[in-house]
């Protein structure tokens, strides 16, 4: 039997449902199941209790540090705390955060073009 393969359109909104984890499987482990997020560069969420149980240096990861809290559902006990950390793999922190120094240094950056006569 033959089969068609197309693209499959991407909205918005089903990229997002797609990139979203379904959660831990009863019985999984937790330590397991963070290993997996960490393993798939995926964002891991941990409670206060759960925190101190993940080395983020160990498996290449950053905990963002001027949001120190957000609210979300620990990827350790599944409890949903509004106290979380949360934690961004080293390659994609660049992508989606800046830090205060890299900021200081575009401002900089432009306040010197802009004493140069660009804009």
């Amino acid at each position: 039997m033959a089969e068609l393969l197309l693209k499959k359109q991407w909205t918005r909104h089903t990229y997002l449902a797609d990139q979203e984890v379904g959660g831990k499987k009863a019985g999984r482990a937790a330590g397991g199941w963070v290993s997996d997020l960490a393993a798939q560069k995926k964002v891991i969420t941990l409670c206060q209790h759960c925190t101190h149980k993940f080395n983020p240096a160990r498996v290449n990861y950053r905990k963002e540090k001027e949001f120190p809290v957000c609210q979300a559902k620990c990827d350790g006990c599944s409890t949903f705390d509004p106290y979380c950390s949360l934690y961004i793999a080293d390659d994609l922190y660049t992508q989606v955060r800046s830090t205060a120094e890299e900021r200081r240094a575009l401002a900089r950056s432009r306040e010197t073009r802009i004493k140069q006569g660009f804009l």
